[in-house]
């Protein structure tokens, strides 16, 4: 049997996506700014960064799928809608990043169209995870305790938990 501990409740999860907001926005000014969701995991974060952020900003949504292969993991774009960043301000959103090798491959890909900058925003950082170096810009939460994470968005299979307005770690009886 699961049983579900609340790591943040959704009212932490508001008030530090708010701040997350700020920041960007003392960072970026007027500058435009497209934030590029990770599908699923990102789509709640998503939208509740651009319902804070105090300025207009545009927003796409990708699927990338990463399975491994014989020489490490293999990326690919599933999933793109319509991008132009050429000359924009990119933050690339992901639920967790862990390896960064998704999030790496995105950039990659991003970048062929010269946006004036890219930086990754996580709602969930675990460096301690990385095979490629990446850096977050920005990140709601570090240092959670190990385990499996669900709620805001989150969830293992058949999107179970995802559902949850708080984040919490998924822990076996």
């Amino acid at each position: 049997m699961n049983t579900l501990r609340v790591v943040y409740t959704s009212e932490e999860i508001q008030n530090r996506i708010v701040e997350l907001a700020q920041s960007i926005a003392e960072d970026y000014g007027e500058k435009p700014l497209v934030l590029v969701g990770i599908l699923k995991g990102a789509a709640f974060f998503l939208a509740d960064l651009a319902r804070a952020f105090p300025g207009p900003v545009d927003f796409e949504f990708v699927d990338v799928d990463q399975s491994p292969g014989d020489r490490g993991e293999v990326v690919q774009l599933t999933y793109a809608t319509q991008i132009d960043v050429r000359g924009r301000h990119v933050l690339v959103l992901k639920d967790v990043v862990h390896s960064g090798i998704t999030e790496n491959y995105l950039i990659t890909h991003l970048s062929q169209q010269r946006p004036e900058s890219i930086e990754v925003v996580a709602l969930v950082d675990r460096p301690q995870y990385r095979s490629v170096n990446l850096a977050t810009k920005y990140a709601a939460f570090t240092n959670l305790p190990e385990g499996f994470l669900v709620g805001y968005g989150l969830g293992p299979g058949r999107n179970q938990y995802t559902n949850r307005p708080d984040l919490c770690l998924l822990e076996e009886e």
